[in-house]
């Protein structure tokens, strides 16, 4: 059964990232989807080639096409005039605002002109935001709700997935004003954007980046989708998932090829420096550093191209059975040692637990262990989920005494010892905290697995603060045992007997 243009459906879920379909009147787009930029200009690489590279979408320029081709791509159609018969985005020419200051079209004319080339996502003329003052930063934002309101009448009934734009971008309160704006106007549109980010995702300034994101993104309805403009990096896509962002789209992947160089885990490369390819796609399987320079510049920029679509599709993809398997966390610790920027920005993270915790689902129907790593483990939101149902778990437990025994070696067991009594058994353990004996087996109770012999510092200390805390919060003035072990079982005991006022056991 055919969906109304616009429609979303969410299928699957993890942190904030989402797995979704997005219906178009040419097809239907699975996000994450990452919308190739076609030049209307100059195109290097094929766009029969970008479709054989696995993406049915790209995206044009509107406000370009107009001055190019101008009615006579109103008669072929945007997908004739660009040669790409998948789905078709067409941005505005805001872009072109944020580059030279202003456009010489206005935004009836624009919105009435993607309706005519028949594109099938497109976006208002907003005004974007940039690396600006805050005073200028101000203007964008409230130029760009004031044309937001009074597009509504114009797109009303269109076919078209209308985007709305957030600006603000770098001002955490412009952000959430826009945000504001968008939620309230959300109905009249199929899909809502984030720009103004593309000058900091150049600076590699991921941390403006990721906290703009979840500045709007808390606030946005969880409904839409959510476009993210100019994002062209797997390392920042892959962040920005997790946060909730669902389509991106960027020349990345030919302007890099046109200066020879590439797109790789941790950042971009130059061609000439390079002794080997970076992985294993058509082009790196094929091809040795000193073959591609020693080709055309034309076949070069082709190939070079090609990969680096490749590079992303990758990350997208990665991502995606991330969501699938529950392991998206795990895959943004992975990712985050991948670059500095990238690393600065999931510290971040820790600051968006609210957030996080309240799209987490708990388990999912396949259950899969948590691979915990280091400090930065502790604010994995399953781990704060699970201490919250602890929590829960203790305000209606009763006892006057506590034996905390030494979570077993090995990480896959979590034995009862006997049946419930009146003294609560409880195990201590790196990241969990603290599992009572009644609740072993239970997710994710013998479903996690740490660095068990080199257990960090930080996260010793942070367990014995974490028990010493939950055992003096409920329940005061009870006995409390406290066996030990070997390693970090005999460093945490003490530091939990310490801060519970506890002679040596």
């Amino acid at each position: 059964m055919t969906k109304t243009p616009g429609a979303f459906e969410i299928k699957d879920v993890d942190l904030a990232g989402r797995i979704g379909r997005l219906h178009t009147r040419s097809g239907v787009v699975e996000t994450p989807a990452f919308f190739p930029v076609i030049d209307i200009y100059r195109q290097d690489l094929p766009p029969d080639m970008i479709r054989e590279a696995g993406f049915n979408q790209a995206i044009t320029n509107a406000y370009l096409t107009l001055k190019r081709f101008g009615e006579k791509a109103a008669e072929k159609g945007i997908h004739e005039i660009i040669g790409f018969h998948g789905v078709v985005m067409t941005d505005s020419g805001a872009y072109q605002m944020l580059e030279y200051g202003e456009v010489d079209v206005d935004q009836e004319t624009i919105i009435r002109y993607q309706e005519r080339i028949r594109s099938d996502i497109g976006v208002i003329l907003d005004v974007p935001t940039g690396m600006a003052s805050y005073e200028k930063a101000r203007e964008s934002v409230y130029a760009t709700i004031k044309r937001a309101e009074e597009a509504v009448e114009l797109i009303k009934d269109s076919p078209i997935v209308w985007v709305l734009p957030v600006q603000g971008a770098g001002y955490r309160d412009l952000v959430e004003a826009s945000a504001e704006a968008a939620r309230r106007l959300a109905p009249s549109y199929g899909m809502l954007g984030i720009g103004g980010l593309t000058v900091y995702m150049e600076q590699y300034d991921y941390l403006t980046v990721v906290e703009t994101i979840h500045a709007a993104k808390r606030i946005l309805p969880g409904g839409k989708p959510v476009h993210l403009f100019g994002a062209g990096h797997p390392l920042i896509i892959t962040l920005a998932i997790a946060l909730g962002v669902d389509a991106f789209d960027s020349a990345s992947y030919i302007l890099y090829a046109r200066d020879d160089r590439i797109i790789t885990d941790y950042g971009v490369e130059r061609l000439d420096r390079l002794e080997y390819l970076p992985c294993t796609c058509p082009v790196c399987s094929k091809y040795t550093p000193r073959e591609l320079l020693e080709m055309s510049k034309e076949e070069r920029v082709k190939l070079l191209a090609l990969h680096n679509l490749y590079a992303i599709r990758r990350a997208i993809d990665r991502a995606k059975q991330a969501i699938r398997e529950g392991r998206l966390w795990e895959l943004l610790e992975e990712i985050s040692r991948k670059h500095p920027a990238a690393y600065e920005a999931f510290r971040a993270f820790k600051d968006f637990k609210e957030y996080l915790e309240s799209t987490t689902p708990y388990s999912k129907g396949v259950v899969r262990g948590l691979r915990l790593y280091g400090e930065e483990s502790l604010s994995h939101p399953k781990i704060q989920l699970y201490r919250k149902r602890i929590e829960e778990y203790a305000r209606g437990r009763r006892t006057d005494r506590i034996i905390l025994k030494p979570y077993p070696k090995g990480g896959d067991e979590c034995p009862r010892s006997q049946p419930p009594g009146e003294a609560l058994t409880a195990y201590y353990t790196p990241y969990l905290g603290i599992i009572p004996e009644e609740l072993c087996g239970t997710y994710p109770t013998i479903h996690f697995n740490y660095p068990e012999r080199r257990v960090p510092k930080a996260v010793v200390e942070e367990l014995a603060e974490y028990v010493a805390g939950f055992i003096k919060t409920h329940y005061p003035g009870a006995h409390v045992t406290v066996e030990d072990g070997e390693g970090w079982r005999l460093q945490a005991a003490r530091l939990i007997r310490e801060r519970l006022g506890l002679q040596d056991q």
